[in-house]
């Protein structure tokens, strides 16, 4: 057999793949299904087509997310109105404590929680109610320091509640500040903060005696125990009833 050379046979081999392409190009139009590609509409389209309830899933899972959403916020108000309702009580305790203790020749009694007809909070209950702010528990600490050496002026008290914690005390002027600031518009409101702040004790100095108020959002019936820094710099001290 004759071989043909290396150039002759690349040149028939091209020739054959030419009138290949030229035979495909005189397929019918038809022989071809090109209607995928020719398909028009959005992305969102095609993929409500491929996976109809697609939407209505989306739709299930917006509607749970809302449910527990309202779920959530049903359960918080129901905590805190449980927890406004113990409030409310709290000017009337069933067990409250004088819990008594000595600091610096100071002599202390903290009644906790007060009850709000207490000389030392009637009128500061009374102005709270007037400017419609929420309940709040009254702690008294009665200050005798006739025979004490050093000031007292109570930087920090914190109460043991009934279930553990430790709830710091807030001074009833601070709060009082809080409360005149709702009643900002009407001036006799405002001139009755002032007198009142005016009246409550903040220190009790060497030879006097005094009532130290202060107010908890939380409610202390039946508390735990007190603990109290008589003045700037001192130690804590613990009250036993």
């Amino acid at each position: 057999m004759r071989r043909r050379p290396a150039p002759v046979l690349a040149l028939v081999l091209s020739s054959a793949v030419l009138a290949g392409c030229s035979g495909a190009r005189d397929l019918p139009r038809d022989a071809i299904d090109m209607s995928p590609w020719n398909e028009t509409g959005d992305a969102a389209d095609r993929v409500a087509a491929l996976e109809p309830d697609a939407a209505d899933r989306l739709d299930d899972r917006a509607d749970a997310r809302e449910d527990a959403r309202q779920d959530a916020q049903e359960a918080a108000d129901e905590r805190a109105e449980e927890a406004r309702e113990e409030l409310e009580d709290c000017g009337d305790p069933d067990d409250a404590r004088e819990l008594e203790l000595s600091a610096g020749g100071a002599e202390m009694v903290v009644v906790v929680p007060a009850e709000d007809d207490d000389d030392a909070v009637e009128e500061l209950e009374d102005y709270r109610e007037d400017a419609d702010a929420g309940p709040v528990c009254w702690v008294v600490v009665r200050v005798d320091n006739t025979e004490g050496d050093q000031v007292v002026d109570l930087p920090r008290v914190e109460v043991v509640t009934a279930d553990g914690r430790q709830v710091r005390l807030e001074r009833a002027s601070d709060a009082l500040s809080g409360w005149a600031d709702r009643r900002a518009d009407d001036d006799d409101a405002a001139v009755r903060a002032v007198e009142l702040t005016a009246g409550l004790t903040g220190v009790v100095g060497p030879g006097d005696e005094g009532d130290v108020v202060f107010v908890a959002a939380t409610d202390l019936d039946d508390p735990r125990g007190v603990r109290l820094q008589p003045a700037d710099g001192a130690p804590l001290v613990d009250a036993s009833s």
